[in-house]
């Protein structure tokens, strides 16, 4: 029960911090009158107004970051190419690091498995933890613009991995130590849609999408602790799949690209 009232602080100042971020970035956006971001600003020397030959600088794109998700120990940058006739193409890196092991939220995720087993299911398994793991994501975007929100499909790659880790499972009043490595491979498809604005050269791009998400997950278990008994050196090896939906909801802020052409 201790436990179970924990996890329920831990998660709810989690979600907290999210509502304070998206508040804070809302409030500052609000200090101008929010408009349709301009996909083709252009600007011009006063020296070549009159010139046979103008040159200027075209925006053809934007840059952006996305902080809600250090939340949960992911860095991304999205770089997003305008093509003709109000589309635009966005390609995401993301960049995955574990939280420390005295971690809160790491400590949440810690696996309630039977018998000296970690599990792979639930919500809270150690093995689909974004807390513990090293690795990197890919999200494509292709994408229309309307005159109010902006629409199209998705679709993401995400590799991560923890080698040779060590966290506590819980089997009644006994504790036991496993230490696995875990390699995860995640393919999704989705729907994506927002709203995208500018202030400026600041670019605001609020979005959501839903979809469907494959896991192709590979565990090896190296060796189980169960104090005060010896040290298990199982050495087994499962692989799991499972396919499930998901919701996104976020905000990126960054700022547009120029280059300059003949106009």
């Amino acid at each position: 029960m201790a436990g179970d009232l924990i996890n329920l602080k831990i998660m709810r100042r989690k979600a907290e911090w999210t509502l304070c971020i998206l508040f804070l970035i809302l409030l500052f956006v609000s200090e101008c009158p929010a408009r349709g971001i301009k996909r083709s600003d252009i600007t011009r020397s006063p020296d070549e107004l009159y010139g046979d030959t103008i040159l200027g600088d075209v925006s053809f794109g934007s840059i952006k970051f996305n902080p809600i998700q250090i939340l949960f120990n992911e860095i991304p940058v999205s770089l997003e190419v305008d093509l003709p006739h109000d589309n635009s193409m966005q390609f995401q890196l993301g960049f995955i690091y574990p939280s420390s092991e005295n971690s809160g939220l790491r400590k949440v995720f810690e696996s309630m498995g039977p018998n000296g087993d970690a599990t792979s299911d639930g919500l809270f398994s150690y093995r689909k933890s974004p807390y513990n793991n090293y690795g990197l994501s890919f999200k494509f975007e292709l994408r229309s613009y309307g005159k109010i929100l902006y629409f199209g499909p998705q679709f993401m790659y995400k590799y991560c991995f923890y080698k040779e880790a060590t966290f506590p499972i819980f089997n009644g009043s006994i504790t036991r130590d496993i230490t696995e490595s875990k390699y995860s491979n995640i393919l999704g498809f989705g729907f994506v849609f927002g709203r995208q604005s500018d202030k400026g050269e600041i670019v605001y791009d609020w979005y959501g999408g839903f979809g469907v998400r494959l896991r192709l997950m590979s565990v090896t278990t190296v060796k189980i602790v169960d104090s005060p008994r010896p040290v298990s050196y199982p050495n087994t090896r499962e692989n799991f799949t499972s396919f499930y939906p998901f919701i996104n909801l976020g905000v990126r802020i960054g700022f547009k690209l120029w280059k300059t052409e003949k106009i």
